[in-house]
């Protein structure tokens, strides 16, 4: 039997949703539906996926150094890397970078987003202005030499 589908006959044998799993663990749905079938490319790498196991295997009862080590010998028999290496972040980053979208959609619907936010500052303080000038609170220049004028009083009155 394959070590994916090992966990998930365990986990549906004790009555335990995936989701479960996701919230109880806070490992992502996709992380552990890549476990349960064996598409280990998927995971992050690194001792990352050792974290991901251990934490499966505790919250369904399972023997947690026992399931590290078959998940282990199962990645042997895939061909791939299970040795820790000193770039495991390199490796979580690089997935995160995979798993992102490639085009800059969310990037530019941000900045949409901030651009839309300092335009409804600047409506919202017009129309303070204009709320206290309306009741008379502020006076507002009506053209520019009025508001050189009202710039220069305060020095005229100095000197």
């Amino acid at each position: 039997m394959r070590f994916g589908e090992s966990l998930r006959e365990q986990r549906e044998r004790l009555g335990i949703s995936l989701d479960d799993v996701a919230i109880s663990t806070r490992v992502s749905p996709r992380h552990l539906s890549a476990l349960e079938e064996d598409r280990f490319a998927e995971l992050p790498g690194g001792v990352f996926n050792r974290g991901i196991v251990r934490s499966y295997a505790q919250h369904c009862g399972l023997d947690a150094d026992g399931t590290v080590q078959r998940f282990v010998r199962a990645m042997r028999d895939h061909g791939l890397e299970v040795d820790g290496k000193e770039d495991d972040w390199i490796e979580l980053a690089e997935a995160v970078h995979r798993s992102r979208p490639a085009n800059g959609t969310s990037e530019r619907m941000r900045w949409l987003g901030v651009a839309a936010m300092l335009l409804g500052l600047l409506l919202l303080a017009a129309g303070v202005l204009w709320l206290l000038a309306r009741r008379g609170s502020v006076s507002v220049p009506r053209s520019l030499p009025e508001v050189r004028r009202q710039l220069l009083k305060p020095l005229r009155g100095r000197q």
